[in-house]
């Protein structure tokens, strides 16, 4: 079978990764097709509002579905890390219980509801820049990518740092998802009804041994208006500014940081004015609650 004599809405069903990059290579318009949620449901603000059931789905010509894949439903836990293999879904790994780092599993929680959870996976999540992008860039996560001849290694921050970290034929694989324990952990999720049309997840997360901060990680992952590419911001120096402090923190300490974050986004287009302040409030919160 070639490209020229493929039919609409074809769906091939490869048994291993072989067998769909050999597919993929004969028909290069196909796409991978996961849980299917963004083609089934109404994708806006990645699930930060309810999604609508779409009655007529656009489907692509070809659909390399990853169902049978085997490789892809590996869930593997070592003493350093959990593996996912990319086509796990979200409410499976919520479904581990503790040994998910509580910032991860909070953030898949707060996706949509379960139905959808039950569809949707995590592979299918990182790649449409779903909210799972935040506490992944947080706990410093890496993803696998893979094409037909090698494999590569990307951190998630760097992933989504980058207008198109996924190459032409390339597939994400696995994510593997260090097990360091984080003390204290900060979700927050703005939906485009109250934060002015914008919407993101912030993630706050902190370290401590023998009552002194040696490790924080704020992460925020937006979706501009109009952009089809989600928005990073990270602020290293803020994040050097409480490292190594004995805790509880300084009351004061709280408002600081808050002004680092300002000085910050004023060098940021976005976001917007109402989804700033949100921001800036539930990190000042979140570093309050530091101080006993």
């Amino acid at each position: 079978m070639t490209a020229a004599n493929q039919t609409q809405n074809q769906v091939l069903m490869p048994g291993n990764l072989t067998e769909l990059f050999s597919l993929w290579n004969r028909i290069p318009g196909a796409v991978p097709f996961a849980g299917g949620t963004n083609i089934m449901h109404d994708t806006a603000d990645s699930g930060s509002a309810p999604r609508v059931f779409r009655e007529q789905p656009e489907l692509p010509n070809a659909i390399l579905s990853l169902e049978k894949i085997e490789d892809l439903h590996n869930i593997t836990r070592t003493e350093r890390y959990l593996e996912l293999g990319a086509m796990v879904r979200l409410s499976d790994i919520i479904a581990l219980g503790k040994i998910v780092p509580h910032a991860f599993s909070r953030t898949l929680q707060g996706i949509a509801n379960p139905p959808v959870r039950n569809m949707a996976t995590i592979g299918g999540n990182i790649c449409s820049g779903g909210d799972s992008l935040a506490a992944l860039c947080a706990l410093d996560a890496v993803y696998e990518l893979r094409n037909a001849g090698n494999s590569r290694w990307i951190s998630a921050i760097r992933y989504s740092s980058m207008v198109k970290s996924l190459q032409k034929g390339e597939l994400l694989t696995r994510i593997r998802v260090p097990l360091e324990e984080w003390n204290y952990t900060v979700y927050r999720k703005f939906t485009s009804r109250d934060s002015g049309g914008e919407s993101g997840v912030l993630i706050l997360i902190v370290r401590n041994q023998k009552n002194m901060l040696t490790g924080i990680q704020v992460i925020f992952i937006g979706h501009p208006s109009g952009e089809t590419q989600p928005a990073l911001l990270r602020d290293k120096e803020s994040e050097a500014f409480l490292e190594g402090k004995a805790l509880p923190l300084d009351r004061r300490d709280a408002g600081h940081y808050r002004k680092f974050w300002e000085a910050y986004l004023d060098t940021m287009n976005y976001p917007g004015v109402l989804l700033r302040d949100k921001i800036l409030n539930a990190i000042e919160t979140g570093i309050s609650g530091l101080s006993g």
